[in-house]
């Protein structure tokens, strides 16, 4: 029995144009910058906004992660862990940041693993120095879908790591002129970034896949960019 899973990234809190694209299914998941980063690290509210909508749509599981605009929470950098804690607790999703999470659903399970950072935008959210880099990326466990916000095609690191454990779908986003899907190694990536570049100028469709039998389909594969290659640029 096949599995879908639906993968979005980069709503910067436009997501409400997005719900008539998202008609429900199995698993649904958010790859980072659901807000837009410039407002108040303290202002809660785009936090607040994404969590209400996320948690509504019509997904039996519901997975995300940061990215580099969501200072709102890296609750570790401002003393607000237990806000933090308290407020996703009242929200039927899961947040993952440095650790796992195992989807039991159709008699199967998958394995989630999910972290933000980036290395390139020193002075934003989650941004990690080169040796932490490193050291994080060495740390990500096998899993069934890595998901993380950065590309992995910017990080030597984070590419070595994900060819390692050989994830069956390894899953992001931040760099939105790359939407799309490419097949290499026997990974399927995915980045779902949903708003153009640089000017947020149109939508892309989210990706949908199915898993069945460890076998990976792009549902509408047709609506989606497939690369080739990884991007250069």
């Amino acid at each position: 029995m096949s599995i879908n899973i639906t993968f979005i990234s980069d709503t910067h809190e436009l997501h409400n144009l997005l719900t008539h694209e998202l008609p429900g299914g199995d698993i649904i998941v958010h790859t980072g910058d659901f807000s837009n980063g410039e407002e108040d690290p303290n202002d809660m509210r785009p936090l607040k906004q994404f969590l209400a909508w996320f948690s509504g749509l019509p997904y039996a599981h519901k997975i995300f992660i940061a990215g580099n605009h969501d200072f709102s929470i890296q609750a570790e950098s401002f003393g607000r862990d237990a806000l933090i804690r308290d407020l996703l607790s009242q929200f039927n999703v899961v947040y993952l940041n440095g650790k796992s999470h195992t989807v039991l659903i159709k008699e199967q399970q998958i394995k989630f693993y999910g972290v933000p950072f980036v290395t390139n935008l020193q002075g934003w959210a989650f941004f990690v120095d080169d040796r932490m880099h490193e050291q994080t990326a060495n740390e990500i466990q096998t899993c069934d879908v890595l998901l993380t916000h950065d590309v992995p095609y910017h990080s030597k690191s984070l590419m070595n790591r994900v060819l390692e454990i050989k994830p069956r779908i390894h899953a992001f986003g931040h760099m939105h002129e790359h939407a799309g899907v490419i097949v290499k190694e026997g990974i399927t990536f995915i980045n779902g970034a949903q708003l153009g570049f640089p000017v947020y100028d149109h939508i892309y469709k989210p990706i949908r896949v199915n898993i069945e039998q460890n076998q990976v389909q792009i549902v509408n594969n047709n609506e989606v960019k497939v690369w080739d290659e990884f991007p250069t640029q």
